[in-house]
């Protein structure tokens, strides 16, 4: 997340359509017990919030523990629509798992028959799209995702990075229960976001009043702050995604900043 600073002219547009769901899915983000100390972690992408779809091919998580000490793990399973980690848990409180960065050029064409086409390709490829083809845009699409899990016991939380987007929980992300109003503040490059999109889904249709998405464009009135109430216990997906246009660079026409975050909500 700390390749995040990105020195370009930059102005709000709409990729929304291109976004999809990257979650780090842990059977419970609050554990108890004194027999087991290894965990099973699904990475996935998703178009439904929690249902595994595609393998989006991260290959590692960074692990921080409740002492601040950072490591490496490596995939234990990679299939065809998830990657499994097995994490351990040797200290007490809570951990913050975050995956690497991942970055994809998508090109959006229309071909010779006038139909709206995507490839992964940068701008600098598109004199290699078929012929008759009419290119559109090419998004350059970053992607980081992570989560927190407390292990026997809450630990103090603190959000590392401090360039790029990040979501910082106002809340402590494991102690987060039903009836009460969730806030999140986030930032870019350490200051409040002026322009993004938010949305929180959850895998449980009731988890919401109203709806089981809650959707919401932070402006420069919000000063990055987000907030939800919830009336049911379960997981859900806090997506963030920025939205840049780029001048005059060779390998893309737009820029999209993306940071996923999955939580629980417990009784």
């Amino acid at each position: 997340m700390n390749k995040l600073l990105i020195a370009a002219t930059v102005s709000l547009i709409s990729t929304t359509t291109l976004a999809h769901d990257v979650w780090i899915k842990a059977d419970r983000h609050e554990i108890h017990t004194d027999e087991q100390t290894t965990f099973s972690f699904d990475v996935s992408r998703s178009g439904t919030t929690l249902v595994a779809e595609a393998n989006h091919g991260f290959k590692q998580l960074f692990v921080t523990s409740p002492t601040g000490e950072t490591s490496k793990n490596l995939v234990a399973f990679s299939g065809e629509t998830k990657e499994v980690y097995d994490i351990n848990f040797d200290k007490r409180g809570t951990y913050y798992i975050q995956s690497p960065l991942s970055e994809v050029f998508l090109t959006i064409y229309e071909d010779s028959e006038g139909e709206r086409q995507k490839t992964r390709m940068p701008k600098s490829k598109w004199h290699t799209l078929p012929k008759g083809s009419k290119p559109l845009k090419t998004v350059h699409k970053l992607i980081t995702s992570e989560t927190y899990v407390s292990y026997n016991g809450f630990s103090e939380i603190e959000v590392q990075p401090t360039k790029g987007l990040v979501i910082k929980p106002l809340q402590h992300p494991n102690k987060l229960r039903p009836n009460q109003k969730i806030t999140f503040e986030i930032t870019y490059n350490g200051q409040p976001v002026e322009a993004a999109e938010v949305t929180l889904s959850s895998s449980n249709q009731y988890l919401f009043e109203d709806s089981e998405k809650t959707e919401k464009d932070l402006s420069k009135k919000d000063r990055g702050m987000f907030s939800f109430n919830v009336n049911k216990p379960g997981k859900y997906l806090l997506a963030v995604e920025q939205e840049l246009e780029l001048k005059n660079d060779p390998h893309a026409t737009e820029r999209s900043v993306e940071k996923y975050l999955t939580l629980e909500i417990t009784e």
